[in-house]
């Protein structure tokens, strides 16, 4: 019922838009109810037929147990057409949109066309005897899906020469894109896919709707035949076969990473640097505002591509709620590209209609019956004791989070007014805020230390994890600006990343220079928790793989933007040799040093693991080889203030006209590497207490990890 009152709410939205009321003109209803044509343009008809199609679909399957109910189906047709007559009516007072009676009936054959659908589909399953399953609706969504994106707008012609003028790109200039064929392969492979799925013959049935593209693009209106078809087709149906003969599951994970790339790559598609990019906040302005024809195009590619995604990750063993979580990440990244690299307008109805996608998949997800274990069996017992176990650990979790946040606000407070600390460090709070500066740096505390840990969780997971590093690390990055943003003054943060430069947004900018920054935390404490926890994930091996690719990509990208490209040199004088490649990575390696001694500590105070005596020297050794790291990477003789002193005095003196020497600099040295590793214990604690206790007990003490039995309800 909830899909049905969303789907209610988008025509209505859809309908009304842009909702600038005002008095009509004299005799404009006795117009709109005496103008009988039914035909007005081919986009409005296309337009209207899909806005109600889903209505008539969704209103049979998850609203009526019956399908054969001819009261339900008269019902629904009633409501149907009440509703579509009373958004006409409204739209006579929206001097942007024109009433047409002609809408109304193509919005019933809309929601006729849906009905049939559904319950033509509910009709089949009885036939064979088995109860109709939602979740079989999404992979023959996807198909259908991709018919529309490759066919619209479904309207043929017999004119002879429409099918010769459909033929000459093929065969007069024979040119083509890379991009475009790229996006026909991937289709073809999800459309394979979701044949699959079905349990039909995926390459015969395959090659049928491959042959129906072909034909469908010489015979409908403004549709060609071009190269970058005939290839991508070719060679997504060549790819398909391959990798179906490889394995069952091959298939969808060779889908889902082709039609993610063809995605990204057509999106930046060209790639010219431009400046004036904007941000369109209202959703479905751009597809509401020209064509109607052009808009649902555009709707049914961006629709096509999140189900397709969703759904793939989802068959390859992700949930849907991670992979719709990783999806917007990717899309928000994308459109943020567009805008500030390509020049373009990003929207806001990309994320809106991947997030509705996910929801509408997660409730067909959870119509789907799931296979159960027995109550008795101890295999069941053991899942809820794991399950229970692993909850309560999770509520204690947060209010651990909670608690040390306050106390972390607190000690921040205490800090700040010793004389003894850095007047760099005391500059950063607020002086109008302190409290909320205070707090959120304290929550920016927990979220730089934790997170990596969920980071080098998620690695561990194998296959498709494996590339989530990249999306993981701007997740990182992301929040920690927006936390820093708001808890520090603006002037500490551009004498870190510098000023904007390269005439871009200034915000834009400094966000993109700080990612680059944080990104080089990120891939160190990953690797640190990563490395510490080896005996403890559940495969360190693909984890560390799924590091190495992320931090092959990383490293150099941000050495590039915070070094070679900097607007300041508050950082570069600090890095040895200049900021040569050397140094930068030695003060990586020491970040990475901090992280693993400090998850080594932790997992030392965790029960159930040993060896604690080999973790203390473990954090011993960390230290001294973070200092030594540290001298290597940092500068040694810096002239500045008329004064000489080295990075690391710089960084650890009280103020500038008290520089520490030798000695004191050491025993600063080993007070902030205390308060690191106490720092990184009191978060990590209730995380690593939180993960241990999802593990069977004998995966705590021994190391390991045991897969937990999960039932199958894929859609």
């Amino acid at each position: 019922m909830r899909v049905l009152s969303v789907i209610v709410v988008l025509i209505a939205y859809g309908s009304l838009y842009p909702g600038d009321f005002s008095e009509p003109g004299a005799g404009a209803v006795k117009q709109f109810l005496t103008d009988w044509h039914l035909f007005t343009s081919r986009g409005d008809m296309l337009g209207n037929i899909a806005l109600f199609f889903p209505l008539g679909m969704v209103g049979i399957l998850f609203t009526r147990k019956r399908f054969d109910s001819r009261i339900g189906v008269a019902t629904l047709l009633f409501l149907a057409l009440i509703y579509s007559f009373s958004l006409q009516l409204a739209q006579i007072w929206l001097p942007s949109r024109s009433a047409a009676l002609a809408d109304v009936a193509w919005n019933m054959v809309g929601v006729a066309g849906g009905m049939a659908t559904a319950h033509l589909m509910a009709t089949r399953s009885s036939v064979r005897g088995q109860p109709f399953d939602v979740a079989l609706l999404v992979p023959l969504v996807v198909l259908v899906l991709w018919l529309l994106t490759e066919l619209l707008p479904l309207v043929p012609s017999l004119d002879i020469q429409k099918f010769k003028d459909a033929l000459k790109p093929l065969f007069l200039e024979f040119s083509f894109s890379f991009p475009t064929i790229l996006m026909h392969a991937a289709g073809v492979a999800v459309a394979g896919s979701a044949f699959a799925a079905l349990g039909q013959r995926a390459t015969w049935w395959l090659g049928v709707a491959i042959l129906l593209v072909w034909v469908g693009k010489v015979v409908i209106v403004n549709l060609t035949l071009d190269a970058s078809l005939l290839l991508g087709t070719l060679a997504g149906y060549g790819g398909y076969w391959i990798a179906s003969r490889a394995g069952v599951k091959k298939p969808f994970g060779v889908a889902f990473w082709l039609l993610l790339v063809a995605w990204t790559i057509t999106a930046l598609t060209p790639f010219s640097s431009a400046p004036g990019g904007t941000f369109n906040g209202i959703p479905f302005a751009t597809m509401l505002q020209g064509s109607l024809e052009v808009g649902v195009r555009g709707l049914v590619q961006s629709l096509f591509i999140y189900t397709a995604l969703t759904w793939l990750a989802h068959r390859t063993g992700l949930s849907i709620g991670k992979a719709v979580l990783g999806l917007a990440i990717w899309s928000s990244f994308i459109e943020l590209m567009q805008m500030g690299l390509l020049g373009r307008t990003a929207d806001i109805t990309e994320l809106i209609l991947l997030l509705l996608v996910g929801w509408v998949l997660s409730t067909a997800q959870a119509r789907q019956p799931a296979t159960k274990l027995q109550a008795g069996t101890p295999a069941a017992q053991s899942q809820r004791v794991v399950a229970l176990s692993a909850e309560v650990s999770g509520k204690r979790t947060l209010g651990s989070v909670a608690i040390g946040v306050g106390i972390g606000a607190a000690m921040g407070w205490l800090i700040t007014q010793s004389p003894l600390t850095p007047y760099n460090v005391r500059e950063l709070i607020y002086e109008g805020h302190p409290v909320r500066s205070l707090i959120l740096l304290a929550a920016l505390l927990y979220w730089a230390i934790g997170f990596p840990i969920l980071i080098a969780q998620w690695l561990a997971r194998g296959e498709l994890y494996l590339l989530s590093f990249l999306p993981l690390v701007l997740l990182h990055g992301l929040i920690a600006w927006l936390l820093l943003w708001s808890s520090v003054p603006s002037e500490s943060i551009h004498d870190i990343v510098g000023s904007p430069v390269l005439g871009w947004p200034w915000e834009w900018e400094l966000l993109g220079r700080f990612l680059a920054l944080f990104s080089l935390w990120s891939v160190a404490a990953t690797a640190g928790c990563l490395i510490a926890a080896w005996h403890i994930l559940p495969d360190p091996k693909s984890a560390l793989l799924g590091w190495s690719i992320g931090a092959f990509l990383l490293i150099p990208l941000s050495y590039y933007i915070v070094v070679s490209e900097a607007s300041t040199d508050n950082l570069v004088e600090l890095i040895a040799n200049n900021g040569s490649v050397g140094a930068f990575l030695f003060i990586g390696l020491a970040m990475a040093e901090i992280a693993f001694g400090g998850t080594k500590a932790v997992l030392a105070s965790s029960p159930g693991l040993a060896h604690r005596t080999r973790a203390t020297a473990w954090v011993f050794a960390c230290g001294i080889l973070a200092y030594f790291a540290l001298s290597f990477g940092t500068e040694q003789v810096i002239v500045k203030y008329g004064q000489v002193f080295s990075a690391m005095q710089f960084l650890l003196s009280s103020d500038r006209s008290n520089l520490a020497g030798p000695g004191e600099l050491i025993a600063r040295y080993t007070v902030l590497y205390g308060l690191l590793i106490a720092a990184i214990m009191v978060v990590q604690y209730p995380l690593w207490r939180w993960i241990i206790s999802a593990l069977p007990r004998s995966g705590r003490h021994m190391g390991e990890y045991t897969p937990h039995p999960q039932p199958n309800n894929k859609c």
